[in-house]
Order: structure tokens, then C-alpha cells, then sequence
């Protein structure tokens, strides 16, 4: 493909099936006697499955791999986007379906298009909503529910929203139990929206359930834990391996790093990580220093001791926490760099590089550009009161610790004090301190 020699072509499923998350590379395989080459690996679940957009036929397509054992689950998607298509939802076209005793594959149309979140963060933004709780509510009529349900599960073509990963439907309760299930799928759908829609969703979630005659009265709640429970199964998540997160260990040192990374960025990453002072320095403290260059910043946290290896034996230091919730944070789309690299010292050290975001903070801004940090401020405010409802607090909201580009958009940085609490009360008490320690920050600065 592309005049590449050294991508792999595969006639068998079960050689394809044997790769595991670090070889998990383009490849070519035959699919209904025409080659289908993979031009991006979307989802990689070793062992079961791989999704892909590839071209086959002359065309761009989408692919999903099930290797053996998992023809069933193949078979079920396609009943169930059969089922889609005799209800009048909008889907891609199945263009292919094929099973053998290593496995299946299914091929459907490319959409081109954007995800849900693009869309609503686009030209039309969340009026675009509507039109996405008519496909929903589609669903429901159809009896049917989607089990992972988030924006990315729907495409934009610029007309209409499609439905689209049928083998995560399955079938609506019946009778009594119908709106009790529609309900806890909403709750599950505004749970898994990022932080700066969700207001705005769940108020035109609430006004569809009463034009259904169903009543939201329940649903705030059943918001809450459903968003409880996901940040809870993600904090734990980022901790593994996965096809977001690679780990390996080398000198009785835990790595974990961003699987996006290219192959020459992780290694030269990882030559920095383990010697931080080769980078210029930009902090230098007797507990944390910081390096960094144009690309990257390198946070170096040299606390040790009994302490130190206590907390990271149980995934509590301060790189750990920063890695944690870089990671949580931008899951719920807040603007902070999401981390790509940690090191886990045996005594207790770790260091950790992030991607250098562009922008001054904040401090200085109220110190040398007044009417802009005014206009700024605002919106930090409403960031961290989306965070604190959410059960989240940062832990020092100085205004150092605000980044702010050129379009005025603020970046949070310096999570290693931040902390999640499923008991609101506290992250409210939390963030009542942490509004205050933002705000005195303007007394400081009015002062000069």
C-alpha cells in the first residue's frame, strides 16, 4: 500500500489474530478475493477484534475484523444493523459480510463526515442537538438501545445524523420496563458527554422526555452515578495497557505512554525521560524541577522514602496523579495537555512529559494585560464550576496555573493536586476553597 513494501499481507485471519497491541501496524489482507488494505487502525481489541478504514474495491471503506470465537458477535451486528436499516434509521450501507472458521469481516460505506462532538462544536453547534435526539429517539421507537452510548457513535454528514457501531444495540425492554430503560440510556448518554456540552444536552434531553410524556424528574440523579461510576472505570483504566496506553518496564521501572506517539517521538521521549537535565531547565526545586523544550514539557518529581514508595505502589504519587487525571480530564474535554509519557521510579521518583501548549499564564496577564485577563477570567470560573458538579477539584488554582493562547481560551496545567469524589458535598467544600484561591488572586494583583 502506498508503494510500502514492509506492510504485511495476510490470507489467513488466524495471523492477523496473533498481534497484539504493539504490532497492531497497517496490513493487507484478502476480503471477498480483493485485497483490503488498512489505512488507520481505529480499534484494536486483541484477540476478538480490529476496526479499520481501509480502501477495498476501489473505495474507502470501514472494516471490522472478528477473529475466531467471535463470529457470533459478528453475526449479531449484522442482524442488528438489518434491523436499523428496516426501521428507516440512517446507517452506512453494508457493502460486504463474510465468515469462515478463523473469523468474519464486515465492510460497510465510509461516511464522510464529522463525529457527533465536532458537529455540535461546530457552525450550528448544540441547536445541531435536536436533530441528534431525533435519531435517538428513532432508536427507542425501533426498539432498540444503544449500550455504549456517546456522541462518537453518531456521524454528521452535513444533513443528518447516522447511527452508526450496531453491535453495541441491543433490544428495549417491553411494557413497563420500556421507560425506565430509555431513561437510564439517556442517563448513560449525558454521562459520557464532555463537560462543555452537557449542560446545554441534558436541558434538551429533559424537554424531549416531557414532549414523550416522560417525566426527567429522575434523571439529574441518574446522571451522576452513571458519571460516578464511568470516571471511576476510566481513573482505573489508565493504568493498563490498552489500545490507548502502551507499558513496558525496563530496571525495575514501571513506563506507561501514549500509543499515538510515533515510534522516533516515544524513544526520543523516553532518552529525555530518563535523563530530564538534558533539556533546558525551566524550574528547578529541591521536590519537583521542570525542563523542557519547544515540544515538550518534563516535570521531574524527586520525592522519596517510605512515603514515596507507599504512594506509588498504590498508584498515588504526584506523577501519578497527573497522569490520572490528564488523562480523566480531557476525557470530559476540559483544555488541559494530556500526558504522554510517565516513569515510575522503584524509590518513589517519577517524571512525566506532557505536550507543550502554547500561551502565557494567566498571572501575567493580570499583571501586564488587565481588560484581557478580565475578559479570561469568566471562563476559568465556569470551567472549575463544571468540574466541581462533576465531583472534581484541581488543587491549586492560582492563576500560574492558567494558560491562556492567542484566542483567549485557558488551559488548566499542574494536576498532580487534583482529586475526584463520587460525595459532592466534598468536592463542593473543595471548590468553594478553590474559587476563593482563584479569587484572591485578583486582590494580589489590584494591589500593585
Amino acid at each position: 500500500m502506498n508503494g510500502d513494501d514492509n506492510i504485511p499481507t495476510y490470507d489467513d485471519w488466524r495471523e492477523l489474530a496473533g498481534r497484539d497491541w504493539r504490532t497492531a501496524g497497517l496490513f493487507t489482507v484478502s476480503v471477498g478475493s480483493r485485497p483490503l488494505r488498512a489505512e488507520a487502525i481505529l480499534r484494536h481489541l486483541p484477540g476478538r477484534r480490529l476496526a479499520v478504514r481501509a480502501q477495498w474495491r476501489g473505495e474507502t471503506v470501514f472494516a471490522k475484523l472478528f477473529f475466531a470465537g467471535h463470529q457470533d458477535e459478528a453475526r449479531r451486528e449484522v442482524a442488528r444493523h438489518r434491523e436499523l436499516i428496516e426501521a428507516g434509521l440512517a446507517v452506512p450501507a453494508l457493502l460486504y459480510e463474510g465468515f469462515d472458521s478463523h473469523g468474519a469481516v464486515l465492510v460497510t460505506d465510509w461516511v464522510s463526515g464529522q463525529s457527533g462532538q465536532a458537529a455540535l462544536r461546530g457552525e450550528q453547534g448544540v441547536a445541531l442537538g435536536e436533530d441528534l435526539l431525533d435519531s435517538l429517539f428513532s432508536l427507542y421507537q425501533a426498539g432498540l438501545r444503544q449500550l455504549d452510548l456517546h456522541l462518537d457513535n453518531f456521524l454528521y454528514d452535513g444533513e443528518r445524523f447516522l447511527v452508526i457501531d450496531a453491535g453495541e444495540m441491543a433490544p428495549l425492554p417491553g411494557g413497563l420496563r420500556a421507560e425506565p430503560a430509555i431513561l437510564d440510556n439517556l442517563a448513560l448518554f449525558c454521562a459520557q458527554l464532555p463537560l462543555d456540552l452537557r449542560d446545554a444536552l441534558m436541558e434538551k434531553v429533559a424537554e424531549r422526555l416531557r414532549r414523550t410524556g416522560i417525566s426527567p424528574a429522575p434523571l439529574a440523579a441518574m446522571v451522576r452515578r452513571r458519571s460516578n461510576r464511568r470516571l471511576s472505570s476510566a481513573m482505573r483504566k489508565w493504568r493498563r495497557e490498552s489500545s490507548a496506553i502502551g507499558v513496558w518496564s525496563e530496571n525495575d521501572e514501571d513506563w506507561l505512554y501514549r500509543r499515538a506517539l510515533a515510534d522516533d517521538e516515544r524513544d526520543a521521549l523516553a532518552d529525555a525521560l530518563r535523563e530530564p537535565a538534558s533539556l533546558p531547565s525551566i524550574k528547578q526545586g529541591s521536590r519537583i524541577s521542570v525542563y523542557g523544550d519547544d515540544r515538550w514539557i518534563i516535570k521531574h518529581y524527586r520525592e522519596t522514602g517510605w512515603k514515596a514508595r507507599l504512594r506509588r505502589r498504590f498508584f498515588r504519587g504526584r506523577g501519578d496523579v497527573s497522569w490520572v487525571m490528564g488523562w480523566t480530564w480531557a476525557l470530559l474535554g476540559v483544555p488541559t495537555p494530556r500526558p504522554v509519557m510517565l516513569r515510575r521510579c522503584p524509590d518513589g521518583q517519577a517524571v512525566i512529559a506532557f505536550p507543550r501548549l502554547p500561551g502565557e499564564p494567566l498571572s501575567r496577564l493580570m499583571e501586564e494585560q488587565r481588560e484581557r485577563a478580565v475578559r479570561v477570567a469568566p471562563t476559568v470560573l465556569l470551567w472549575l464550576d463544571r468540574l466541581h458538579r462533576t465531583g472534581f477539584w484541581h488543587g491549586d488554582t492560582k492563576a500560574q496555573n492558567v494558560l491562556v493562547d492567542d484566542a483567549d481560551v485557558p488551559a488548566f496545567i499542574d494536576l498532580d493536586g487534583a482529586g475526584f469524589s463520587p460525595w459532592r458535598r466534598r468536592a463542593a467544600r473543595k471548590g468553594a476553597r478553590e474559587r476563593r484561591r482563584f479569587e484572591a488572586n485578583w486582590s494580589q494583583f489590584s494591589e500593585r
